[in-house]
């Protein structure tokens, strides 16, 4: 206990008084801004449970134009067992890399009121969400180039993304190229068309390389990947959708990652089944509440089974280990609760989250896990697989819960929460519960749900 408290002081005391506010400074047309960042936490439990994020953010604005960012975070992490389970299972820290070192970086520049470039090494995120079920921004930092042109009420961004898969400690290299077209029908109404394809470097046989068909900034990737071999690639589409009304937010997505309907033409025969595997989708409803300082947000998730995997694994939707979408990969329903409270320097927050997953036993794959080829259905049929359906597996209830208050004093946040876990199934009933206090300047979780 004296350890802890010795170790919070420290940074308290160095932090508070050295690296805990942004410092600017001005070189004629260029403004330079430095901004430590520190996130402090400890577990009061048996063990020595300590969390440290240190790091620092420079941004260069330039003629009002360009912007030049980089950051550095240095994560260390003591004993916290649902961390360590999950670095064993994947061999990343969450939001990380394998390496407890994260680097982003980025060079944005407005060439006119039409067009903007944004190139660098970091995340995206598309949706209105907690989650986003297209494209979200809970794995490590990858190189990326990303073309923003705006007319009117229509925003069309590309980006082209090089991703890698974390293979026998090895990092595989490929690539995607995503578009995300985005209408204002009014000031309250918003749909975003989105698509996007990743295909491998190499094969087995040859270097494929850079697959020039997809640098086309307009064209749509399914017919391209049908007319060269599924093989070639792994497409997928979506909708976002936004309405305001006055201070509340409705929103919702859906994504489509194949579908196959001539299966439908099988169901007049004795022993035809739905639930075919190639029918892959998911969807997200939410709603969005504000009154005065209360913000109260509710989300429902629904991804099928094999969503976002690929016959080759090396072309599934993820980067080093983590998906491009949903934590929790695919077959599974979520209901998540956030409300948020202010008055004056104090901040509370209450978040929960109720999961139903079907997760795999040995030498099983019934959809959950996406670095698996979908080919290896575990249903009867494998690569013909019918008969599937949400939560198939070992169906498991997870229950998050997190409340938390802090207080804000003038360069950081003194915070305590609870982050409990609970996992039921018939094989598993394991609970965890870490007591947390902290100070911080950035939020940050290392929890992965």
């Amino acid at each position: 206990m004296i350890k802890h408290f010795k170790i919070l002081f420290f940074i308290l005391i160095f932090t508070s008084t050295c690296f805990s506010q942004t410092k600017s400074f001005n070189f004629k047309n260029d403004t330079l801004l430095l901004h430590p960042k520190f996130s402090a936490f400890s577990s009061f439990e048996k063990e020595n449970n300590n969390v440290f994020l240190l790091g620092i953010s420079l941004k260069l604005k330039h003629n009002q134009k360009t912007n030049f960012y980089i950051t550095y975070d240095y994560l260390k992490i003591d004993n916290i067992k649902i961390i360590k389970n999950y670095y064993d299972s994947l061999s990343i820290y969450p939001n990380f890399n394998n390496k407890n070192v994260r680097l982003r970086y980025s060079i944005n520049h407005q060439f006119n009121s039409f067009f903007n470039i944004d190139a660098g090494k970091g995340n995206n995120f598309i949706g209105e969400g907690h989650r986003s079920l297209l494209l979200s921004n809970i794995q490590a930092p990858y190189p990326y180039v990303k073309l923003t042109t705006k007319f009117g009420k229509v925003t069309y961004k590309n980006l082209y993304s090089t991703l890698y898969n974390l293979n026998n400690n090895n990092l595989v290299k490929k690539f995607s190229a995503t578009h995300y077209l985005n209408i204002d029908i009014n000031s309250n109404i918003n749909i975003g068309i989105f698509e996007s394809v990743l295909w491998q470097s190499r094969t087995e046989t040859y270097n494929r390389g850079y697959e020039i068909s997809y640098l086309n900034p307009i064209i749509f990737y399914r017919p391209v990947e049908y007319s060269m071999g599924s093989n070639k690639g792994n497409a997928l589409m979506g909708l976002n959708l936004s309405v305001k009304i006055k201070n509340h937010k409705f929103y919702g997505q859906f994504l489509l990652d194949d579908l196959n309907i001539s299966r439908q033409k099988d169901s007049d025969k004795e022993n035809y089944s739905s639930g075919f595997f190639q029918n892959k989708y998911g969807y997200q409803l939410g709603a969005s509440f504000n009154y005065k300082s209360l913000n109260c947000n509710i989300e429902y998730n629904q991804v099928q089974p094999y969503t976002y995997a690929h016959k080759i694994p090396l072309q599934n939707y993820s980067h080093i280990n983590q998906s491009l979408a949903h934590p929790l990969g695919a077959n599974f329903k979520e209901v998540i609760n956030i409300v948020k409270f202010k008055k004056e320097n104090f901040f509370f927050s209450l978040s929960s989250k109720f999961i139903k997953i079907g997760l795999d036993s040995a030498n099983s794959h019934f959809g959950q896990n996406i670095f698996i080829s979908d080919f290896n259905a575990s249903n009867e049929g494998a690569q013909y697989s019918f008969g599937n359906f949400n939560g198939q597996g070992i169906l498991t209830n997870m229950y998050v819960f997190e409340p938390e208050i802090s207080y804000r004093l003038k360069h950081f946040d003194i915070f305590s929460s609870i982050y409990y876990l609970k996992k039921k199934s018939d094989l598993v009933d394991q609970t965890s519960i870490y007591v947390l206090f902290g100070i911080r300047n950035i939020p940050f979780s290392i929890f992965p749900f």
